[in-house]
């Protein structure tokens, strides 16, 4: 027998009926129950600069407000989309956490620092990623910088966990799944443990590269405690846990913490214990005191192939009584797809980007999805705006990896900008319209931190689309982030016959 096409799939496979008879990167106009999308209704296609200097592969497609004023707004926004086409181009999808996850960094230079490791897979096309907590500098450490950074959520490249899921009443959070060049967006759960070589049961680890005690943006598990805002010195979202083990990767690349490190909470306060395991979890190092003691001005890196496990109340008990000297430690690290139910392998094919909100599901807004804003602006109508500039990856009826930015206008200088956006669900929206042809798309990153670049057909040039919003002296800069997905050279594309 023949079995209906699902919903979704029945407009995925009308979509693309649709977009095969149009000529145009972009799909003809797609009403719904004679109804004009949001981008039909209110945008047009415009010039996009340097169209004819992309990459093989990469198409950017322009839409711009026809009426601001329509939508309260005294200058037009600008709704970038980037397709990633594979039978152009060998092209697949990453993502990279640059030089090391511990120190934030624009996207500029996060995919700068891909080339020098994979000269031969350097970026096309590349946007901000997951979503993250800027931290202050250890307040010993001689320089004022780098900025250094916590996950608020799961980040994962080359296999390597960099942070663990939120907890999400045990389902964990939304994520992007990529792997052999595609993504999938899921839900994504961590289960992180300790085993001990002296037959004592298992100990929970709860985070990799960030200060124990103090998780923010999110509880890790369901012991965290969300604090006051005005208890945490006007930080949003700081949760406490006096008892905690976390874990340090070698690719942290910055000084694991100090007690201390946040005057505004005791969690984090504990001299607790640390301990050094060598590649195959060897206790190489034991000691009292973490990151080099508080007062001490000499700093702790994890070893180049080592790790690093700091803990605080019980967590520091069960490292000092079960991980002497020349032990060995067993770390197991779990990454389970919650929606699917299913385990999926930290092997060296994967990345992963998350977020806390998928903004299309099967073709459709979720109808959980909250109507959200961290940026707003007075209107031409003295009424509030949205400003907050969006970010999402999603992918098309085409099969293919499309990245999405929607900003204010670039500006000809750094003295200026523009900064604007959208409530979460009118983003939503319009990327739910028919002529983008979207069905899943998570939202990034938004904020000072989106950032959209593209690379030209010279080698080693690129250009930065969106405009910066983060003003540092009197400049205009994009934000330091903590990870990019980007699209690059790899033998997982396929090549046009």
């Amino acid at each position: 027998m023949t079995t209906p096409p699902r919903p979704a799939l029945a407009v995925a496979a009308a979509l693309v009926a649709t977009l095969a008879l149009t000529t145009s990167h972009a799909p003809a106009s797609t009403a719904v129950d004679g109804v004009e999308s949001p981008l039909a209704a209110s945008w047009q296609q415009t010039p996009v600069p340097g169209a004819a200097e992309l990459p093989a592969g990469i198409t950017v497609t322009h839409w711009t407000e026809k009426d601001p004023g329509k939508d309260n707004r005294s200058r037009p926004r600008l709704l970038q989309v980037v397709e990633i086409d594979p039978t152009a181009a060998p092209l697949d999808l990453q993502s990279t956490v640059g030089t090391g996850d511990g120190l934030a960094e624009t996207v500029a230079e996060q995919l700068a620092a891909v080339s020098p490791k994979s000269p031969s897979r350097h970026p096309l096309a590349g946007v901000n990623g997951s979503l993250f907590k800027s931290e202050k500098p250890h307040p010993d450490l001689a320089s004022a910088g780098p900025v250094t950074l916590q996950h608020m959520g799961v980040s994962v490249t080359d296999g390597v966990l960099h942070g663990s899921s939120c907890w999400g009443g045990g389902q964990g959070t939304s994520g992007a799944v990529i792997q052999y060049g595609v993504p999938y967006i899921t839900k994504l759960r961590t289960d992180l443990t300790l085993t001990a070589s002296d037959g004592s049961a298992p100990m929970r680890l709860d985070d990799i590269n960030r200060d124990p005690g103090r998780a923010r943006g999110c509880a890790r598990d369901n012991e965290d405690r969300l604090i006051p805002q005005e208890q945490a010195g006007d930080q949003k979202g700081v949760f406490v846990d006096a008892d905690e083990i976390v874990l340090f990767t070698s690719d942290y690349k910055y000084p694991v913490p100090k007690p201390g490190l946040d005057p505004y909470v005791t969690t984090d306060d504990d001299e607790g214990y640390e301990v050094v395991l060598d590649a195959t979890g060897k206790v190489t190092a034991a000691r009292a005191s973490r990151g080099g003691g508080k007062g001490n001005t000499a700093q702790v890196t994890v070893p180049s192939g080592g790790r690093i496990l700091q803990g605080v109340g019980t967590g520091a008990t069960w490292l000092r009584d079960h991980a002497p000297l020349n032990s060995t430690l067993a770390v197991s690290q779990k990454l389970t797809d919650t929606r699917f139910k299913r385990e999926i392998p930290l092997d060296p094919s994967l990345d992963v980007v998350s977020s806390f909100h998928q903004l299309l599901r099967n073709g459709d807004v979720p109808a959980e999805l909250p109507d959200t804003c961290g940026d707003t602006d007075t209107g031409v109508d003295g009424t509030e705006i949205c400003t907050d500039s969006r970010v999402a990856l999603g992918t098309n009826v085409r099969g293919r990896t499309v990245l999405v930015t929607l900003t204010g206008q670039p500006q000809a200088s750094t003295a200026t900008t523009h900064e604007d956006g959208a409530w979460l669900r009118d983003f939503a929206e319009l990327l739910h319209s028919g002529e983008l042809g979207l069905i899943d798309a998570l939202n990034l990153d938004g904020g000072g931190s989106a950032t959209l670049i593209t690379a030209t057909t010279t080698p080693g040039t690129t250009t930065v689309r969106t405009p910066p919003t983060d003003r540092v002296n009197g400049t205009y800069v994009h934000r330091a982030v903590s990870d990019a997905v980007y699209a690059g050279i790899s033998g997982y594309g396929m090549y046009k016959k």
